[in-house]
């Protein structure tokens, strides 16, 4: 279940269907993994092959990661079957 969101393109997608806020080559695959996100209870359940799942380190130790295109990945926490701080990030 998704708690909150950080981006609010994404929060828009999420909430409304607006893609308005989003690069249409993102809006796909944002929108794929953030139904996944809305309905998994556990991390398994989030690691899909081709969005490259994983655990951050350093400052954003606690976050996870998947790729959404060649630099944009979508992060978040995970506790307890909930998603927060919901954020698009560009890697580059």
């Amino acid at each position: 279940m998704i708690e909150n969101f950080r981006h609010r393109g994404l929060k828009r997608l999420y909430e409304h269907g607006d893609r308005s806020r989003l690069r249409s080559d993102i809006a796909d695959k944002a929108e794929l993994y953030l139904s996944v996100l809305d309905t998994a209870e556990t991390l398994e359940e989030l690691d899909i092959i081709g969005f490259g799942f994983h655990a951050l380190r350093g400052n954003l130790k606690g976050f996870y990661s998947v790729y959404v295109s060649r630099n944009h990945r979508i992060i978040f926490r995970f506790e307890d079957g909930k998603a927060f701080d919901i954020d698009l990030v560009d890697y580059h």
